[in-house]
């Protein structure tokens, strides 16, 4: 569990909180609250049912999030990943509004590379 993803997105993301509330029929605003209680507080400190929400709502946005899969440009279905993202990846996931796993990225790149060689030549 990461909480300084969580500090990342309470501070710049709150929407992102605020659809896993409304994905999971409960005030945005409570949720909210227990996201910042959370981050300065621990998840500890919780009460049974913040504890609840807190892990219907927020820990799948701060634990085991998964890739969102690379595709590339001229592929019409996306392609989904089942790697997922490396904990100490996260504030730069919420910072960049996505990341993908090493070998998502690694595709990307060399992607990149060979139409940056393509467009030269």
């Amino acid at each position: 569990m990461n909480l300084d993803a969580l500090k990342e997105i309470n501070t710049n993301n709150p929407e992102i909180l605020e659809q896993s509330a409304r994905d999971n029929n409960v005030s945005a605003s409570t949720v909210t609250g227990i996201a910042l209680f959370a981050a300065n507080n621990g998840y500890d400190s919780l009460t049974e049912p913040q504890k609840y929400h807190f892990d219907n709502c927020i820990r799948p946005l701060i634990e085991d999030v998964q890739c969102s899969g690379y595709n590339h440009e001229f592929e019409e279905a996306p392609r989904e990943c089942p790697a997922t993202l490396n904990d100490e990846d996260l504030v730069e996931y919420y910072q960049n509004d996505g990341k993908y796993c090493d070998s998502c990225e690694g595709q990307a790149s060399s992607d990149a590379h060979s139409k940056e060689s393509f467009m030269r030549d």
